[in-house]
């Protein structure tokens, strides 16, 4: 690992180890030679001794090595630890990423220390660098990735004692998104998980909460919405779902056949339907004050009561019709949105909305940033991710493909962080016929 101005600590360790094997190498060999042709007789013993000092220097350098690179994990693990290091740390050499310190009259570059750790079978990865107060403001924003071989930068963010910043990586050619024949098979998949727990693709699952899915036509969002709700209908406890769409797209029709009697189109019976929402959750107010006597700060999961799921879809059509209103009929739409949005956590009542941008003109400021889970679709623009995100916050650059996106959630995904909604290969109609009966006691048939 060489430089124009300045050499690594360890580039000047392995040099003089090369020199010193050379030299005792060069030894053997003027020893053998001399021996063998007579040109001067050496005692045995001095050639065993300084081959010997030649081994153990191998010795030594390979364990040196071998820890370095956790050899102890394999050989295999080894060599991908040393290589992608080692490419770290000539990029950060040659991006100047280094203290400089005179070491007997040379220049030596001390590099950050880094950790690297595999996992899950070398699909993904955690790397740590290590913070210093010249980087305070460059580590924040480096680009990794042509650095790490086959691994791209997935988030990144600085640990709690902010003495390092840790990078999550994943394996580029490893494909995130689930494929799924039948919904037999999707069921299967998400068995494992609590009931209150959602999965999105092989590395995401997150816990059930209020959402906000944003996505242009064609993005993805609306099978995306199919996977989760398909999820939901297959929980051991069940979900009372909520079905607002005004446009009276595929939700509305997928509704007729799951939740007839909590599905609305026009703005009156969707209004009506939030009025529903809410006098549900005023009596599982209730209803939780008297089990928290038992166990105060608890939370409806804890006493395995079942989820009430409000998802709107095409948010901002309803907004703009409910801007043509008179004041005080806006204001109680505004009021039972909110009240879902401020108490339904504890109570179990959450708002999934759906949407193609999130600006403050079609969704309030105050009721996006109650929405813990953010979820955009496809390339959108910038706007669409500063509204949802928030200003200053990088989105991994990739091409997304129909159905990946970038989500955040407390916790989990604190930055933006990819994921990838599963295809699903199978009649999704009929699918959630054969759900039917699973929420709200939905009637047997429409026609009937």
């Amino acid at each position: 690992m060489r430089q124009n101005k300045v050499k690594t600590s360890r580039y000047i360790r392995g040099q003089t180890l090369l020199a010193i094997e050379s030299l005792l190498l060069i030894l053997v060999v003027g020893i053998f030679l001399s021996t063998k042709y007579r040109v001067i007789t050496v005692p045995r013993l001095v050639g065993t001794s300084i081959l010997g000092v030649m081994i153990l220097v191998g010795m030594c350098s390979f364990l040196l090595w071998g820890n370095r690179n956790h050899l102890n994990r394999g050989l295999i693990y080894a060599i991908r630890y040393y290589a992608i290091c080692f490419s770290i740390r000539r990029a950060l050499l040659d991006a100047d990423y280094f203290v400089s310190r005179q070491f007997f009259g040379t220049a030596v570059a001390l590099l950050p220390k880094i950790r690297l750790t595999f996992i899950d079978n070398y699909k993904r990865a955690t790397l740590s660098i290590e913070n210093r107060v010249k980087y305070v403001q460059r580590l924040d924003n480096v680009q990794l990735s042509s650095a790490l071989k086959r691994y791209v930068v997935e988030r990144s963010f600085l640990t709690d004692d902010e003495n390092f910043y840790e990078f999550e990586l994943f394996d580029s050619r490893i494909e995130r998104r689930l494929k799924f024949a039948s919904a037999d098979a999707l069921v299967n998949y998400g068995s494992s998980l609590e009931y209150t727990e959602l999965f999105i693709d092989k590395f995401t699952k997150v816990p059930l909460h209020h959402a906000l899915v944003v996505g242009q036509t064609g993005s993805g969002k609306t099978y995306g919405i199919y996977s989760l709700l398909l999820q939901m209908l297959s929980k051991p406890i069940r979900y009372q779902l909520f079905l607002a769409d005004p446009k009276g797209s595929s939700l509305s029709i997928l509704g007729d056949i799951i939740a007839p009697e909590h599905t609305a189109e026009n703005i009156e019976a969707i209004i009506d339907l939030l009025r529903d929402f809410n006098d549900e959750m005023s009596q599982r107010k209730v209803e939780l004050k008297q089990l928290l006597s038992e166990k105060l700060e608890a939370t409806y999961s804890d006493f395995g009561l079942s989820p009430f799921v409000f998802v709107f879809d095409e948010y901002a059509s309803f907004q703009s019709a409910v801007q043509a209103f008179d004041k005080k009929r806006r204001d109680e739409v505004n009021k039972l949105i909110t009240q879902i949005v401020l108490q339904g956590r504890q109570l179990g009542f959450f708002l999934v909305v759906v949407m193609q941008k999130s600006d403050s003109s079609s969704l309030p400021t105050m009721i996006r940033e109650n929405l813990p889970l953010k979820i955009v679709l496809g390339n959108a623009e910038a706007q669409t991710y500063v509204t949802a995100f928030g200003t200053g916050v990088d989105i991994p650059s990739r091409d997304y493909r129909k159905g990946e996106g970038v989500f955040t959630y407390p916790g989990i995904a604190n930055t933006p962080k990819i994921c990838a909604f599963s295809y699903l290969d199978f009649d999704i109609n009929a699918a959630f016929l054969a759900k039917r009966g699973l929420c709200n006691n939905p009637r047997s048939s429409k026609g009937d």
